[in-house]
């Protein structure tokens, strides 16, 4: 009988937890706009190998590229409400990542670098259905990850894992141009040797430009590897603001999540090439069936803390067949 449950990604955004949440269409680089209390964000998500839920069925595409949607009607993708992801050339669609989600951020107001934060939240408890030494492996893996300015708690009623945006997203610029308003400029990778190693996780070393932020005092690396470690350093965080006269593309990717074909996975890495596989399907229930991607400001005391900005929610919806 086990075998016969099937449970489909659903992919929607918000300002809120409970508030009235927009289905995101995956793989095709039309973006969603959410407006919140901390300023506007422009969002979209790639995912390999997408097999969505039914909201997803007429808008979402399997892979970037194709040139049908899931349900076998012919795509028809406006260059509105785009960014240009899907006018990248071949080789970057190969490099793709297993999951992408890129937002660009219009703040209402300025925002201190320290305060700005990224990553992953439940309202649920998990330790009751989650085993305590994956629980462990899991929060020393995303600290590896995140890196040192990460500040969590897997064991509580409401769990979270938030960093600063600045040492989080693998690809970080700004744009000036106030009538700019999609997606654009995935970002090049930077040529010759990183000033640094690659950071835990990171895929692409790519070439930014947020030394061009606006009253700008620091001397903020061209690449993004070193740019991940530069803001591990409290005094920079505190030294980087986030100007409402400028536009932010903000991109995270991972390579350790996966949601191919309904089959959904967290790698941890251990020795050489080997990694220790978690299937998120075994603990999944009624009540453990989502978590959120979350962009807010302040509030690394956990959830409810802080003005939240983005929600993004991935849920597992159960399309199983009905048995008569």
């Amino acid at each position: 009988m086990s075998d016969s449950i099937i449970k489909r990604l659903l992919i929607r955004a918000g300002n809120s937890y409970d508030g009235d949440l927009k289905v995101v269409p995956v793989n095709t680089s039309q973006y969603v706009e959410i407006d919140s209390e901390i300023g506007t964000f422009l969002v979209s998500v790639y995912i390999k190998n997408f097999d969505g839920s039914m909201p997803h069925r007429n808008n979402s595409l399997y892979n970037v590229g194709d040139t049908q949607y899931l349900d076998k009607s012919e795509a028809v993708l406006s260059s509105q409400n785009s960014d240009e992801q899907d006018n990248a050339p071949p080789a970057e669609k190969d490099r793709m990542p297993n999951i992408r989600i890129r937002t660009q951020f219009r703040p209402k107001y300025p925002i201190k670098g320290t305060d700005l934060l990224f990553g992953n939240d439940i309202l649920v408890p998990i330790r009751d259905y989650v085993p305590t030494a994956i629980l462990s492996a899991g929060l020393k893996f995303f600290t590896w990850v995140m890196g040192k300015s990460m500040k969590g708690d897997v064991y509580s009623d409401k769990p979270y894992l938030y960093s600063p945006s600045l040492n989080s997203f693998t690809f970080m610029s700004l744009k000036n141009n106030r009538s700019q308003t999609s997606c654009e400029n995935v970002g090049t990778a930077a040529s010759g040797t990183p000033k640094s190693a690659p950071e835990a996780g990171s895929l692409t070393n790519y070439k930014e430009n947020l030394s061009q932020n606006e009253d700008n005092v620091l001397d903020i690396p061209e690449d993004s590897f070193s740019r991940k470690k530069f803001f591990q350093t409290r005094s920079h965080l505190d030294s980087f603001v986030y100007n409402e006269s400028t536009s932010y593309m903000l991109q995270f990717d991972s390579n350790f999540l996966s949601f191919k074909d309904s089959q959904y996975a967290v790698s941890i890495p251990t020795f050489g090439n080997r990694t220790f596989d978690i299937n998120v399907i075994r603990y999944a229930n009624d009540q453990l069936n989502n978590f959120n991607w979350t962009i807010k400001q302040e509030g690394l005391e956990g959830v409810g803390y802080g003005k939240l900005g983005l929600v993004i929610n991935f849920a597992l919806e159960d399309e199983s067949p009905t048995i008569e």
